[in-house]
């Protein structure tokens, strides 16, 4: 009876939202996960270690101001910038602030054993959440944390050609259920699972969602703690979460429409259009429509 409230409850607040949004609503393409931006101290010895300890793979790339590393089964990755002057470690970020998930096969244990052993630091303790997942919070050679997960009941494809594969990126929103509604009706995203707050989390202000494309490539994950913003109004050059799309022009009108503000429109050396964005909350989003 409580969940039927609460989602009566949901859905009222949601309301506002879907009335604005449902005079813009049109037949776009999808909307794809494709790359977090992480400026690093040295782009080059970061994705050496994130191959080496994690198994990830380096993708080619003919921009050689970026190295990107994805997962073998190439449902996102991480672009890898080295700009001097601005924002390259992450120690001073709690966990729930914003950390990169990873999850896999039991063996994932083994894995996070490695990047402690090669200069990544343990954050916590080793448990066991609610549902039985195996959690390990440990922080690489920046100081960004990366969880490593084995889920009982994984909520994407487990992955198939190594043991691991990105599954979301998390970080700390004023409000949880406004943050999920705005990426599904204005992006077109969906919510593929949700987690209940339990005796250890009672602060969070509703179910923990996560957020992820159509083609189950990759999510956000949602927090509502009583924290600032970590990620809002940093700058794009420092991190952003990335999309691609084949129409990024008519993405970003109706996210502007939403709450949005676009503060960048470039093309690239190599003809990739890109859009710069930051959502209602000022997290750094970018919309990429690549020409190779």
């Amino acid at each position: 009876m409580k969940n039927v409230i609460l989602q009566i409850l949901f859905f009222l607040f949601a309301l506002p939202v879907l009335s604005v949004s449902q005079n813009i609503k049109e037949k776009l393409p999808n909307v794809k996960f494709e790359h977090l931006r992480v400026n690093v101290l040295d782009k080059e010895a970061t994705a050496k270690w994130y191959v080496e300890n994690v198994g990830l793979e380096i993708i080619p790339s003919s921009n050689d101001q970026y190295i990107y590393v994805a997962d073998k089964d190439h449902n996102f990755k991480l672009e890898l910038s080295s700009i001097a002057g601005i924002k390259n470690t992450y120690n001073d970020i709690p966990v729930d602030g914003f950390h990169l998930a990873f999850e896999g096969h039991k063996s994932i244990q083994h894995v996070a054993e490695k990047m402690i052993t090669n200069g990544g630091v343990q954050e916590g303790e080793l448990y066991t959440n609610k549902i039985g997942d195996y959690v390990m919070n440990v922080r690489d050679i920046n100081g960004f944390n990366a969880q490593l997960i084995h889920r009982v009941d994984p909520f994407f494809s487990k992955p198939v050609k190594s043991s691991i594969r990105f599954e979301h990126f998390a970080f700390n929103t004023p409000d949880q259920k406004t943050a999920a509604l705005w990426y599904i009706e204005f992006m077109d995203l969906k919510m593929p699972w949700s987690k209940d707050i339990d005796k250890n989390n009672l602060e969070r202000n509703y179910r923990v969602p996560y957020v992820g494309d159509v083609e189950n490539n990759m999510s956000l994950e949602l927090f509502g703690k009583d924290l600032k913003c970590f990620l809002s109004n940093l700058p794009h050059n420092v991190i952003h979460i990335a999309f691609s799309t084949d129409m990024p022009e008519e993405i970003a009108k109706r996210m502007i429409l939403g709450g949005a503000t676009q503060v960048g429109e470039t093309k690239s050396i190599d003809g990739d259009v890109i859009i710069d964005l930051y959502d209602p909350n000022k997290i750094p989003l970018r919309l990429i429509k690549r020409k190779k």
